[in-house]
């Protein structure tokens, strides 16, 4: 019985911490009441992993507001938010950065603010990675095995451009990502 009660209080947690740091990429038929929104599009790039955070106030403590490992579908993120001023840090997750777009936009109650990212080259990095193998060898013995890989690849500078608020309309009547 004490062991079903640390799962279930494990389990919760584990839903609880994961529902906080991610938002659902909305896009419903008509404006929700007492809400406005944002669209994050990269005219240039596709296939980007999304992060976001708000800071209420100073931009030092930030929270995650969307934060997906996976491209999101139709490279438009849309995000629901309070009416009222807004800061944001935006950030990918499959690409290396020197550091995160700041953006300060007013939201306002059924309009959508777009935001345009663009990302462009500011040199090579390495990217370390870690392997760690754990299990038997050859001679029976067990063991602990570390590969470390390093690969080049391109670093990028992020700036972000938020346009003026339209009213709302659904992702698929958006023109601005073209």
């Amino acid at each position: 019985m004490q062991k079903r009660k640390y799962i279930f209080w494990f389990l919760a947690t584990g839903w609880l911490i994961a529902s906080g740091c991610a938002s659902t990429n909305v896009n419903p038929p008509q404006p929700r009441p007492n809400t406005g929104y944002i669209d994050l599009y990269s005219p240039t790039d596709a296939e980007l992993c999304w992060e976001v955070s708000e800071s209420h106030g100073s931009n030092t403590h930030f929270r995650i507001v969307f934060s997906d490992v996976k491209p999101v579908e139709g490279d438009l993120l849309r995000l629901a938010l309070d009416p009222g001023q807004h800061h944001l840090r935006i950030t990918f997750l499959n690409r290396a950065v020197k550091q995160p777009a700041l953006i300060t936009c007013e939201v306002k109650n059924g309009e959508i603010v777009p935001i345009g990212i663009s990302l462009a080259a500011a040199g090579q990095t390495t990217v370390m990675s870690r392997q760690v193998t754990i299990g038997g060898t050859p001679a029976g013995l067990g063991g602990r095995r570390t590969k470390i890989n390093s690969d080049e690849t391109v670093m990028y500078e992020i700036s972000a451009v938020a346009g003026a608020a339209v009213p709302y309309q659904p992702k698929s009547q958006t023109h601005y990502t073209n």
